[in-house]
């Protein structure tokens, strides 16, 4: 996998892509196109490369559709989860809130910007779980996720949330 697979990913269209998998396991290039209809399909090919490159995206099926084949593709768990991939925790958490960051930063700069007009909030709360508890919450998490997750369509606009799990901040009986 390529070294800096954090840095791959900070790309915004990257990152869509890998998001379209959260409400399926497996996706073909055409069905990713629909999916990321705002995104000419020859940048999102581009993209699916990259991510095929670096490992994060695997080809796990391909079909000759009319002298052409059509590769279906899924997210790379193993390699994603990898010990090496772990490496550099505070590096790779700095690099994504950077990129958030980023974001707010081009998203405010706008000269149509309207104050309270952009249903932006932030909220941070600390929940008490057992690790069991927390595997269920994150399960409902993805449900949500899952229901929500439209065509894009007249009136409908992306909405970039980003949730972070965060270690606690260790209480004194811990230190």
């Amino acid at each position: 996998m390529h070294k800096d697979i954090y840095d791959i990913m900070l790309n915004p269209t990257r990152m869509r892509i890998v998001q379209a998998f959260a409400s399926s396991n497996s996706m073909t290039a055409n069905e990713i196109c629909e999916v990321i209809s705002d995104v000419p399909r020859t940048t999102l090919y581009r993209h699916i490369n990259i991510l095929i490159e670096a490992n994060i995206l695997t080809v796990i099926e391909e079909k000759k559709i009319r002298g052409s084949v059509e590769r279906t593709l899924a997210l790379n768990i193993d390699e994603l989860n990898k010990p090496s991939n772990a490496e550099n925790i505070p590096q790779q958490a700095l690099r994504f809130l950077m990129g958030i960051y980023s974001k707010f930063e081009k998203y405010f700069d706008k000269d149509t910007f309207v104050s309270g007009n952009n249903k932006i909030f932030f909220n941070n709360t600390v929940m008490m779980m057992t690790d069991r508890e927390f595997d269920e919450f994150l399960s409902e998490l993805q449900k949500v996720f899952v229901k929500y997750h439209y065509e894009a369509a007249d009136k409908r606009k992306p909405r970039d949330i980003t949730i972070i799990s965060a270690p606690p901040e260790a209480s004194e009986n811990e230190k």
